[in-house]
């Protein structure tokens, strides 16, 4: 099987694995762990781009599951603040993916003021991350204008993006697992390979 088929099967299996468990706390937990490990690998292996990346998405990520895991931002709205709650929610996400976006545009930049490493470099996966944070921006943006119809000027009849959006945002989680998981691929082939010339 070809790496690129192995890949894209990862991320297949892993955005329907996201969608069929329908957790959001269990597929946050797990798709956390998963950029834990990429963390340690890029640690372990001395890869500053890969443990800074996995860093990056990690501090993210994390950020949201603790603004939605611990109530600071409510899920759950009452029947007066249903719309201020529904703008807070996907605002909030908005801002983080916007704020990705950014930290992975200047990605080699942050991670030379972080490290003195000479191995930072720009990766063919850099462009890859922003553009999956302008796809969850989107999706945040579509999602927040529809609860605006939706609860200000009561359209009840939009629900295409609140109907789906879990499976849109995994979408996301599993191409940003692929990404890592064929940087590690990569990084692990170009040191055998490396080994193998001395």
């Amino acid at each position: 099987m070809k790496l690129s088929h192995l890949i894209m099967l990862s991320i297949f299996s892993l955005a329907a694995f996201y969608i069929l468990v329908a957790n959001p706390k269990i597929v946050s937990e797990i798709y956390l762990i998963a950029l834990v490990c990429s963390l340690i690998f890029g640690i372990v292996k001395s890869n500053p781009n890969i443990s800074h990346i996995s860093a990056f998405l990690l501090l993210i990520n994390f950020a949201e599951y603790l603004a939605f895991a611990y109530g600071i931002v409510n899920l759950v709205p009452t029947v007066e603040s249903k719309l201020l709650n529904g703008v807070m929610v996907f605002g909030s996400q908005l801002v983080l993916s916007l704020l990705a976006v950014f930290i992975f545009i200047f990605r080699v930049q942050l991670s030379r003021l972080i490290s003195k490493s000479k191995n930072i470099e720009l990766t063919n996966f850099d462009g890859l991350f922003h553009w999956t944070f302008i796809y969850t921006s989107i999706i945040y943006a579509l999602a927040l204008g529809e609860h605006l119809l939706r609860n200000a000027f009561l359209i009840r009849d939009i629900t295409y993006i609140y109907d789906s959006f879990e499976a849109l945002i995994y979408i996301a989680w599993a191409l940003t697992c692929g990404l890592l998981l064929t940087m590690i691929i990569l990084s692990v082939k170009s040191s055998h390979t490396h080994e193998s010339t001395l």
